[in-house]
């Protein structure tokens, strides 16, 4: 994304837009200037609405094809750096595997394989479960 490699990305073919976080961005050297404003209420799967920060439009490059991509940004803490909702994924037109966990889509030179990262899946899972436990005492 832009000019950096993101892992962590959650494909979500359940998400109605694409999501990045403060932090992630933060990271990028994205400063709070740069995100043009547009508020809007986001509901987590969790059922707890938040207020996005703004929008970002960044470049997302996946298997030689780029993609600019608008983000809602919101500033919680991540478990993900973003999350790739059905507008990039449509943009994409991918074919799903979840047997193969991968993806596969076309590029100039052909198809291109997307592979997930399972040990990375079991983090993440781990650490959400770890936020919702502090949640949940708070």
């Amino acid at each position: 994304m832009g000019e950096f490699d993101v892992e962590r990305v959650l494909w979500d073919t359940d998400s109605t837009i694409n999501v990045l976080f403060w932090q992630t961005l933060e990271k990028m050297g994205v400063t709070p200037e740069q995100i043009k404003p547009e508020s809007r209420t986001l509901t987590g799967y969790d059922g707890v609405a938040k207020m996005s920060m703004g929008d970002v439009k960044l470049q997302v490059r996946a298997g030689g094809v780029t993609r600019k991509t608008m983000f809602v940004v919101i500033d919680v803490p991540p478990i993900y750096n973003a999350i790739l909702g059905s507008p990039w994924i449509y943009s994409m037109r991918p074919v799903p595997s979840t047997y193969h966990l991968c993806v596969k889509f076309l590029t100039a030179t052909g198809i291109y394989t997307l592979y997930g990262d399972q040990k990375m899946a079991r983090t993440c899972s781990v650490l959400e479960k770890k936020q919702q436990r502090k949640e949940d005492a708070a």
